[in-house]
């Protein structure tokens, strides 16, 4: 497997967080579930800066976004009080699916900690079968 190398400079929306202790493992790092949590939650502050209102969205078309795959590297441990910043931008939309690109990033020195690719498939909520994403949507979301 090739290794993913990203810089800061390759993104222009970031959610930032620290590392809480309830989010370590044994060892004293934190433990790998919580690196996808936290890409999640930057994606979401991705919607909140394109003023996507996901929630809306969701109620008023009956149709969400649902994840089909997250592919993470890890680079290096975090520890507990560690700020990070993570950048996040959409790498394709298609038809009916997007996948994004993540990077997360130790806010003191900007060293990459971890990468993420994340896959998202837009779905009826109602029959649960992909759904096209409309061009009014793409264009929201395509801000990169």
């Amino acid at each position: 497997m090739s290794k993913i190398t990203l810089s800061k400079d390759e993104f222009d929306v970031f959610w930032e967080a620290t590392v809480r202790y309830y989010e370590l493992d044994p060892q004293g790092v934190m433990h790998n579930a919580n690196h996808v949590a936290f890409f999640d939650q930057a994606i979401t502050a991705y919607f909140k800066h394109v003023n996507y209102e996901y929630l809306s969205d969701i109620e008023e078309t009956k149709k969400d976004f649902h994840t089909v795959q997250v592919l993470v590297q890890y680079n290096k441990p975090l520890y507990f009080d560690q700020n990070i910043e993570i950048g996040v931008k959409v790498k394709k939309i298609g038809n009916s699916s997007m996948t994004w690109i993540m990077g997360m990033f130790l806010k003191e020195t900007g060293e990459l900690v971890s990468s993420c690719e994340a896959v998202h498939v837009y779905t009826d909520q109602i029959t649960m079968k992909p759904t096209p994403i409309t061009d009014e949507l793409k264009a929201k979301l395509k801000f990169n």
